[in-house]
């Protein structure tokens, strides 16, 4: 088996506020449903004037959630092949079989990853964790600069790329 290495990366964009954060995913959206770049997950993480950090993930399978629809599909499965007792048995293996595969598969950005954003996110703001690939970088920076304020908190994107990302925002090209 050869190991490809993976085309998606990571570029996490910063917002003084959640409306402008949201706005931006509606436009990568958009971008996404003209064929010029791939979402894989997208997560928010706000900050508080608190303090308080919040995260909202878009695509990342919960341990509930997990339980959930595996539960569901061994009921009714169990059910057929075992009748009412086989239903209840089946659902329940099914049910701790699902929360734990949603535990060991992450299959969008890393939780420690989200984490590390966590923390370092400053009071009073949001950041947006995108995990993109077949990204045109001409188009995501016409997009990104409609929106001034926003920074570059990270990306493992080519430097080009990042460099491109860095003049949309009005950032400096090497940040001191």
């Amino acid at each position: 088996m050869t190991d490809t290495p993976d085309p998606r990366k990571l570029l996490v964009i910063g917002f003084d506020d959640v409306l402008r954060a949201n706005e931006f995913l509606l436009a990568a959206s958009r971008l996404q449903r003209d064929g010029q770049i791939q979402l894989h997950d997208v997560v928010f993480v706000h900050r508080d004037a608190d303090g308080k950090a919040t995260v909202r993930e878009t695509q990342d399978l919960t341990t509930g959630r997990g339980a959930f629809g595996a539960g569901i599909w061994g009921l009714l499965i169990g059910t057929l092949l075992g009748g009412p007792i086989g239903g209840l048995i089946s659902g329940a293996a099914s049910a701790g079989g699902g929360a734990l595969l949603a535990k060991l598969i992450d299959t969008g950005i890393k939780d420690d990853r989200i984490a590390a954003l966590r923390e370092t996110v400053p009071p009073g703001s949001t950041a947006l964790a995108l995990l993109v690939s077949h990204l045109s970088v001409g188009d995501l920076q016409r997009e990104l600069a409609r929106f001034p304020g926003a920074t570059l908190v990270e990306s493992d994107l080519p430097d080009a790329a990042i460099m491109a990302v860095r003049y949309a925002l009005g950032q400096p090209a090497d940040p001191a």
